[in-house]
């Protein structure tokens, strides 16, 4: 199964949850429940991703042994310097015990989403064989981009009729839900819609309107990585149609690789914008002088803003989503789509 969610969404958070509330109710039915993550506490280091399967073993035997939360990541950095862990090491501790592997961000490594890398189909064969192969192995992950999962299920396509489920995590459903979960009732729909009703990041936006004076909230450094890495990759006035397209269609084969960790991503596989990391994307394509859609990039951003920013009791933030969504077809020459589909009886 596959947690998929936009970066910073609360990924981590729901497979730590997940594995705690699995040890909790499997205590005492020799029940191998690991949780590993290549990010947080014990991040990918740069000289593992030429051998996956240790990366994930070392993970996996670190797990296992008795640490401190808060110095959880210097003490991995320690052990991960000094201990080999072969897969057979794993393999034999976990003789034929029931077990559920859960990674997080596995998305981490590089190559996952090529599918003519040797490592990723030795990892795969790995993984399917000692956490899936029989009934009683269950394998969960998380990532940034759906295409992970996708290209994990073809790595281990073989004889196993076991298909990667994704799980998308839940929004925010409504205004009330937002005032009760975070106990302020300032919070209005147009904000919620800036952060794509992600939970992880309208808290952390409450937070930040909270406490001014803390910087540590909404962190920025992941979605300028990503920005950096898409315009290194080349931005051409296709691509910007393409991604502006991706707004009304929720077709993710069209949008940069690199920005997919800033977008949502449905159950069924589809895109969804978070005006919070999009504008920011569309104003650095701005900034890389297109001749042909500057202006308008930045007339598109302009009524993002003035969106987000309209009066609560006006009419003004549906006119700039009129206004926007009218210049996004216009560029993206897409024009069929049916933004709010509705039945005869509303």
């Amino acid at each position: 199964m596959a947690v998929v969610r936009c970066s910073r969404g609360g990924k981590t958070r729901a497979l730590y949850e997940l594995s705690r509330v699995l040890k909790e109710r499997l205590r005492g039915d020799d029940v191998a429940v690991i949780y590993i993550s290549l990010n947080d506490q014990t991040p990918l280091i740069d000289w593992e991703s030429r051998n996956p399967i240790d990366a994930i073993c070392r993970r996996i035997a670190f797990a296992a042994l008795p640490h401190t939360k808060k110095r959880q990541k210097q003490e991995f950095a320690n052990f991960a310097k000094v201990v080999e862990v072969s897969s057979s090491v794993i393999v034999q501790w976990l003789g034929a015990s029931p077990r559920i592997l859960l990674i997080d961000e596995l998305n981490k490594l590089e190559g996952m989403t090529d599918p003519g890398n040797v490592e990723m189909k030795r990892l795969a064969e790995f993984l399917k064989t000692h956490f899936l192969a029989n009934d009683k192995q269950y394998f969960v992950f998380s990532s940034h981009v759906v295409s992970s999962s996708y290209q994990l299920s073809e790595f281990m396509d073989s004889a196993s009729r076991r298909r990667v489920h994704i799980r998308e995590l839940p929004l925010i459903a409504n205004l009330s839900t937002a005032w009760n979960t975070f106990n302020y009732e300032q919070l209005n729909a147009r904000q919620l819609l800036h952060y794509g009703c992600v939970p992880a990041l309208v808290y952390q936006s409450v937070c930040a309107v909270l406490d001014p004076t803390n910087d540590s909230y909404l962190p920025k450094m992941n979605r300028e990585i990503a920005i950096m890495k898409c315009v290194q990759e080349g931005v051409t006035d296709e691509v910007i149609e393409q991604l502006l397209g991706s707004f009304l269609d929720g077709d993710p084969d069209f949008v940069p690789p690199a920005l997919l960790q800033l977008m949502d991503t449905t159950s069924d596989s589809e895109v969804r914008w978070i005006p919070y990391n999009m504008v920011p994307v569309l104003r650095k394509f701005v900034k890389l002088g297109s001749r042909k859609y500057s202006i308008l990039l930045r007339t598109i951003c302009d009524c993002f803003d003035s969106f987000l920013k309209s009066k609560a009791a006006s009419g003004d933030s549906w006119e700039y989503l009129f206004l926007m969504t009218l210049l996004i077809r216009c560029v993206s020459h897409k024009f069929e789509q049916v933004l709010l589909p509705l039945g005869d009886n509303k």
